[in-house]
């Protein structure tokens, strides 16, 4: 039944390639992407993508890094990006864009009266909101507090990047967060982002492809965008 299903896709992406290269008049474009990226950073490209191949039926997922890579090895999209490297078999993991993650908290937190950059390891009593397993962000967070020997007692699992600013807004907890999530909720005073004392919290986003797979023109067109953006 798999392999049914994968060859069916491949019929299915033929005939959408057939279309779309009519002068890209036509046809499906599938974008998996990770949850911070679907929902902040590629909007604006989406919007320019519409515009210009107005023909172009666009798809969007938003999910996690690993069903994302799920979602591209199945044929089921045609663009993946993600926000944590990828080590599987068959997957290309290529370098897309850099994006900081901060250290947030509410205004009423202790850490938001100090003037100076905070310990790192003041964070190992505070409630640590985290991502679920599966998450880029979960993993890039973890590695770069683990390299500082910060190990948080007590951790709060959430399933978004909303749910989390919402609830360190509320005053539960901190969370490491991209600063492209934040942008709205600093300029109306409900976060604050905290300095920490030699952390420095720079992730890859990456773009991945499946080895030996043509991408149809759509997806070709859609990558160049990204990129030159």
């Amino acid at each position: 039944m798999q392999h049914a299903k994968v060859l069916f896709a491949i019929e299915r992406n033929a005939e959408e390639e057939l279309h779309a290269m009519r002068a890209l008049g036509g046809g499906t474009l599938r974008i998996g992407a990770s949850t911070t990226i679907a929902t902040y950073i590629i909007p604006p490209y989406l919007g320019i993508f519409h515009r210009a191949y107005s023909g172009i039926k666009l798809s969007i997922i938003s999910a996690n890094t690993r069903s994302i890579t799920q979602l591209l090895i199945s044929h089921e999209i045609d663009v993946a990006l993600v926000e944590g490297p990828v080590q599987e078999i068959g997957i290309v993991s290529e370098y897309w864009r850099k994006d900081e993650m901060v250290l947030i908290a509410s205004p009423e937190h202790s850490f938001a009266n100090t003037t100076e950059p905070i310990d790192p390891h003041r964070m190992t009593d505070e409630i640590f909101i985290v991502r679920e397993p599966g998450s880029g962000s979960r993993e890039v967070v973890a590695d770069a507090l683990n390299a500082k020997q910060v190990y948080p007692v007590r951790q709060l699992e959430v399933g978004s990047t909303e749910v989390t600013k919402q609830l360190v807004a509320g005053g539960l907890g901190i969370a490491m967060i991209s600063v492209a999530t934040i942008r709205d909720q600093i300029s109306l005073g409900t976060l604050v982002v905290v300095p920490v004392k030699g952390l420095h919290v720079e992730r890859v986003l990456w773009r991945l492809s499946v080895a030996g797979r043509l991408a149809n023109p759509a997806t070709i067109a859609f990558n160049k965008l990204i990129q030159v953006g």
